[in-house]
């Protein structure tokens, strides 16, 4: 019935957010069946003060989108495993479910990139209220159904595998203007997929640059979105990352969803030593600052552009 009457309701809720804006979104939910070295100092600390901050500029806020195709289009994490990661040291030998998906604007996601990595070209059918995922990596296509759906709420079900289950989503309830920005996005993980064929120096450099340029997306991200907690478990890193201080693992603790960014476990040593002599440079913390992410950032930036300087 929902379904009949969809554009009608986006029509109601338009004048209706002008009179009570901030209560309107936040209740309004479509719904669509009935169904090592270092730098710096340590802080162990990775929990970010739940402050209450303007409207970021580089940021679409989508309790005000207009249709369910420019909703879909941020990060969503399974709602139970959203939980569990939020005590999840970076360094934890414990395995857990993570399941997402990062859908783009450009029609590209990134699934689980926490874990079981995959990416590939996603498609929104609106009259049938589905999804469809064309997995690259597992060479599979999966096609969910909406069943509810709000700026940060999606409960779906996988239709491709004859299940009723209702599997819920949340989200952040915004994304940035530009697409090339989300650290998700499918053009800064390539990195990540794994090569075909043994590669030369420059394209090891090139990998172990864009994997750090990742991780200056991830803190720009975690403070423009204002991120109530941040955890690096699960990234694919030979980087320690901890409040205010930037260690290089030790070749024991190199996980292989790093190791298997590259063509084999020789090329990922040869991208460790880089990271090494990386690391060995001088840089200098920002003065003042006191918050973590902005610290880490600061030296982060700086270690990208030192990149170029290290053969």
């Amino acid at each position: 019935m929902f379904c009949n009457v969809f554009n009608l309701h986006f029509k109601i809720n338009k004048v209706i957010r002008k009179i009570f804006a901030a209560i309107a979104v936040s209740a309004f939910i479509f719904s669509c069946s009935d169904t090592g070295d270092k730098t710096g100092s340590v802080k162990e600390d990775i929990v970010i003060e739940d402050v209450k901050q303007e409207r970021h500029k580089e940021l679409i806020y989508l309790d005000t989108a207009e249709n369910i195709y420019n909703i879909l289009c941020q990060d969503w994490v399974m709602e139970d495993d959203a939980e569990a990661l939020e005590g999840m040291a970076e360094n934890s030998q414990v395995e857990i479910p993570y399941r997402s998906f990062c859908f783009s604007t450009k029609g590209t996601f990134v699934k689980n990139p926490r874990n079981a990595f995959d990416y590939g070209n996603w498609i929104y059918d609106d009259a049938a209220k589905t999804i469809t995922i064309n997995n690259t990596i597992d060479r599979s296509r999966d096609v969910y159904k909406i069943a509810k759906i709000a700026f940060d709420e999606l409960t779906l079900v996988n239709i491709g595998i004859n299940t009723i289950t209702n599997l819920k989503f949340i989200a952040p309830g915004k994304r940035y203007k530009n697409a090339n920005d989300e650290p998700y996005c499918l053009e800064n993980n390539r990195w990540r997929i794994k090569p075909a064929s043994k590669e030369p120096d420059s394209a090891i450099h090139r990998r172990l640059k864009e994997n750090i340029y990742f991780f200056i997306l991830f803190y720009r991200s975690a403070l423009a979105k204002n991120d109530k907690a941040v955890s690096f478990w699960g990234l694919p890193s030979c980087f320690k990352w901890y409040g205010g201080a930037i260690y290089l693992k030790k070749e024991d603790e190199l996980k292989e969803n790093w190791i298997d960014c590259f063509y084999n476990k020789d090329q990922a040593m040869q991208a460790y030593a880089l990271a090494d002599k990386l690391l060995s440079q001088k840089y200098d913390w920002p003065k003042g600052e006191r918050n973590w992410l902005k610290l880490n950032l600061a030296v982060v930036e700086l270690m990208y552009k030192k990149m170029d300087e290290v053969h």
